[in-house]
C-alpha cells in the first residue's frame, strides 16, 4: 500500500480504507477541490469532459457483476466443445495443458482487461486512448461484439424454438412419418447401428490433428462462437438419417441446396428470432440496472439444469462408461504439439477476452473493486463449469452409446451437431422425455442470453460514452434502434439458405481477430504504456501493485505464445464446407470481407491519429503513444489523485524499465 499523503492544502489526501484494498479520497475543503478539477480542466482536459459526463450506473451490487461476468464467460461453448476437446485430445491428460494455458493465458488477459476497463470506468475505446495509435483495438472489439450480437442471436432463436417445440406430447424429432421426413428418415437405433449419426463439425482456421471436423471457437461473450456441418456421412448404400437430424435439416431450417439459393422467410424462425430480440432489449434497455436483475436467472439456470442432468444422467445404464471416457487419460497425446496449441485456443475461446465484454462489465465496478481476486476466480469458475459440463453430457451419450451398441466416440459430437441434433435425440430416449428436453434447451436459452447481453452492452456502451450528454438520456431510443438493427440484419440467417450464410460468418468472423486484438492489447499496456506504470495506476485501486509474474505474463510469455498462435493458426486454414457443400469463390470472398470487417478500425483508426497531430513522423508517434489527456479515472476525486499521483511518479526512461519494481 502506497503511504504518500497528498498536500492537504490541496484539499485532498490518500488515506486507507478499512477492510478494503485501496485508497479512500477525503474532502477537507470543497472549494479546494473544485478549482482543483478546474484547473485540471482547463490544463488538459476538454470542456465537455465534464464530470457530468462521467456519471454512469454501477452495478447495483457486487453479485450482479459476478453473476453477469460469469454469464458471459461460461457459453454454449462451454458445453458443446470443451467435452469434445478432452476425448479428442486425451481425455483427462488434455487436463495438463489446458490448467497450463489458463495460468498462462486466459488470468493475465483476464486481469488486465478487468483492471483497464475498471480503473478508466469507461467503454473500451475510451479504455485504449491510453494510446491513441491503438483506439481502433477497441473498435475493433466493439465491430466484433456487434456481429457476435448479430449473428449468436440466430442460435437464442434457434433455442426458443427447440424450447416450444419441447413442450409437445411427443418429441417431433423422435419419430419419423411426420410432413418434413424423407424416405430414408430412419428411427434412433436403426440410423445408428447403420453407421449414420457422426456430426462432426468443421473447425475455423484450426488446427489439423486429425482427419476428424471439430469446432475451433467459442462466444463470447462468453462469446462463443460456432461452425458446424450436420449432413450425414454415407456408409452404406443407402443413405439413411436420423429423424433427428431430418428435423434439424427440413424443419427447423428447410435448408436449400446452396448459398446461391437463399430462399424464403422461414416464418417461425422469425418470430422466434424476434421473440429473443425483444428479450434482449428488455434486458439492456437501462443497461447494467436492468440486466444484473436479469442474469439473477440467466446466469444461475444453467448451473441448476446441468445438476439435474447430470444427476439423471448418472442413473442412466452407460453413464460410468461414458463419464470414464471422456476422463480417461492418455498421456502419449501430451506429445503432439497440436494438443497444446488447442489447449490454448479452448481458453482463449472459452473465457473471452478480446470481445470487449469483460472491460465493459468490468468498466460499471466501483473504483476500488479487486479486480485482481475477481480474475482468478472467474478465470476458474469458467473452466470449472466446462468440466462439470462435460460430466453431464457424457453421462448422457453412454447411455446413448449403450443403447445403440456403439462405441461411445461414434456418436460424440461438437457444436450445433451435439446440442440440436445428438443430445436431443439422446434425451428423447428418457422417460418423461419433454421435462429433459425443456430444461436443456432452457439451459440453451439462457447460455445464449447471457453472452448477448454483454456483447450488446458493450456496443451500447461505446455509442454512449461516445456522445453522453446526447445518448445518456435516451438509452430505452438508443438500445431499441441496436435491437432493430441487429433483428433485421439477422434475418437473413432465418431463410432457407440461411445457415450457408451463419457458416461463412462464424467460420471467418474472430479466430485471427481475437488472437490480433489480444496481442496489441498486450503490447499498448505493458510496452508502450509501460507494465510498471500500469501497475502504479492498479496500486491506486487496489492498495497494491500487481504480482511481478503477472508482469512477466503481461510484457514477454502472453503475447510471445499469441504471436505463435497467429502464426500457426493460418498456416492450418481450410477452406469453409457445410457437410459436404464447397463454398464457390465469391462465398470465399464474402468470408474474408467478413474477416477484414473487425480488422479494419485498426489501421484506419491508426492513420486517423497520426494525421490529426502536428509535427514530424516521430514528433506524431511520439504524441499518439502517449496517453490521451482525457485518458484515467471517470470520478472527479479520482481524476485530482491520478494528475497528481502521475506528476509524482519519476520520468520513463526506456522500455526496459517497465519491469523494474
Amino acid at each position: 500500500m502506497a503511504s504518500h499523503t497528498l498536500d492537504p492544502e490541496q484539499g485532498v489526501r490518500l488515506l486507507p480504507q478499512p477492510g478494503v484494498r485501496g485508497f479512500k479520497v477525503q474532502d477537507d475543503c470543497k472549494e479546494n477541490e473544485s478549482a482543483a478539477f478546474s484547473e485540471f480542466q482547463v490544463q488538459g482536459g476538454s470542456g465537455a469532459d465534464t464530470e457530468e459526463d462521467f456519471e454512469r450506473h454501477q452495478w447495483s451490487s457486487k453479485r450482479e457483476y459476478m453473476l453477469s461476468a460469469i454469464g458471459y464467460c461460461v457459453g454454449v461453448g462451454n458445453i458443446w466443445r470443451f467435452p469434445y476437446m478432452c476425448t479428442r485430445n486425451g481425455g483427462g491428460a488434455f487436463l495438463i495443458p489446458f490448467v497450463l494455458s489458463l495460468i498462462v493465458i486466459g488470468m493475465p488477459l483476464m486481469f488486465l482487461e478487468m483492471s483497464l476497463g475498471q480503473f478508466t470506468g469507461r467503454s473500451i475505446v475510451h479504455s485504449l486512448s491510453v494510446c491513441p495509435l491503438a483506439k481502433g483495438v477497441g473498435y475493433a472489439m466493439a465491430v466484433l461484439s456487434l456481429v457476435v450480437f448479430w449473428y449468436y442471436n440466430t442460435i437464442q432463436g434457434w433455442a426458443l424454438y427447440y424450447l416450444v417445440m419441447s413442450c409437445q406430447t411427443t418429441l417431433p424429432w423422435s419419430l419419423c412419418g411426420q410432413w418434413w421426413n424423407t424416405p430414408s428418415c430412419t428411427d434412433f437405433s436403426t440410423a445408428f447401428k447403420s453407421g449414420h449419426g457422426n456430426h462432426d463439425n468443421t473447425s475455423v482456421l484450426a488446427t489439423n490433428a486429425s482427419s476428424d471436423w471439430y469446432n475451433a471457437t467459442n462466444v463470447i461473450a462468453g462469446a462463443v462462437m460456432l461452425n458446424m456441418t450436420s449432413a450425414p456421412t454415407n456408409m452404406t448404400e443407402v443413405k439413411q438419417v436420423s429423424s433427428a437430424e431430418e428435423f434439424w435439416q427440413h424443419n427447423v431450417l428447410r435448408v436449400s441446396g446452396g448459398l446461391h439459393e437463399p430462399g424464403e422467410l422461414v416464418w417461425y424462425l422469425v418470430v422466434a428470432l424476434g421473440a429473443a430480440t425483444l428479450f434482449l432489449f428488455l434486458a439492456l434497455v437501462k443497461g447494467v440496472k436492468s440486466s444484473g436483475k436479469v442474469v439473477y436467472v440467466t446466469a444461475i439456470a444453467p448451473y441448476v439444469v446441468l445438476t439435474i442432468l447430470l444427476v439423471r444422467g448418472a442413473t442412466l445404464p452407460g453413464a460410468v462408461d461414458g463419464i470414464l471416457f471422456y476422463l480417461t487419460p492418455d498421456f502419449s497425446r501430451l506429445l503432439d504439439p497440436q494438443v497444446w496449441v488447442e489447449a490454448v485456443l479452448q481458453v482463449f475461446y472459452s473465457l473471452g477476452p478480446a470481445w470487449g465484454g469483460v472491460p465493459t462489465m468490468s468498466s460499471y465496478n466501483k473504483f476500488n473493486n479487486n479486480c485482481l481476486r475477481d480474475s482468478i476466480i472467474l478465470t476458474f469458475v469458467c473452466e470449472g463449469t466446462s468440466i462439470f459440463g462435460g460430466f453431464a453430457i457424457f453421462a448422457v451419450l453412454g447411455y446413448m452409446a449403450r443403447e445403440t451398441g456403439l462405441a461411445i466416440d461414434k456418436v460424440v459430437s461438437s457444436g450445433p451437431g451435439l446440442a440440436f441434433i445428438v443430445y436431443p435425440e439422446a434425451i428423447s430416449r428418457l422417460p418423461i422425455p419433454q421435462l429433459w428436453a425443456v430444461l436443456f434447451f432452457i439451459m440453451m436459452f439462457t447460455l445464449c442470453c447471457d453472452s448477448q447481453l454483454a456483447t450488446g452492452e458493450c456496443v451500447l456502451t461505446v455509442l454512449i460514452d461516445r456522445y453522453p450528454r446526447t445518448l445518456t438520456r435516451r438509452r430505452m431510443l438508443v438500445s431499441a434502434i441496436f435491437c432493430v438493427v441487429c433483428f433485421l440484419f439477422g434475418l437473413p440467417f432465418v431463410t432457407q439458405g440461411g445457415i450457408y450464410i451463419f457458416q461463412l460468418v462464424d467460420w471467418f468472423i474472430a479466430t485471427l481477430s481475437v488472437l490480433l486484438i489480444s496481442l496489441l492489447q498486450c503490447i499498448v499496456i505493458a510496452w508502450v504504456y509501460g507494465a510498471d506504470r500500469f501497475g502504479a495506476d492498479i496500486e491506486m485501486m487496489l492498495g497494491r501493485r500487481p504480482p511481478m509474474y503477472m508482469k512477466i505474463l503481461w510484457c514477454f510469455v502472453t503475447p510471445l505464445v499469441l504471436l505463435v498462435l497467429l502464426v500457426v493458426t493460418p498456416m492450418e486454414y481450410r477452406p469453409p464446407t457445410y457437410g459436404d457443400y464447397h463454398y464457390d469463390v465469391w462465398g470465399n470472398v464474402f468470408g474474408w470481407t467478413v474477416a477484414l470487417v473487425s480488422f479494419i478500425p485498426i489501421p484506419l483508426v491508426a492513420m486517423h491519429q497520426l494525421y490529426k497531430a502536428k509535427g514530424s513522423l516521430l514528433q506524431r508517434l511520439r504524441k499518439t503513444t502517449q496517453p490521451d489527456k482525457n485518458w484515467g479515472p471517470p470520478g472527479r476525486k479520482e481524476r485530482i489523485l491520478y494528475r497528481k499521483e502521475t506528476a509524482q511518479r519519476p520520468p520513463r526512461q526506456h522500455w526496459t524499465d517497465i519491469i523494474r519494481r
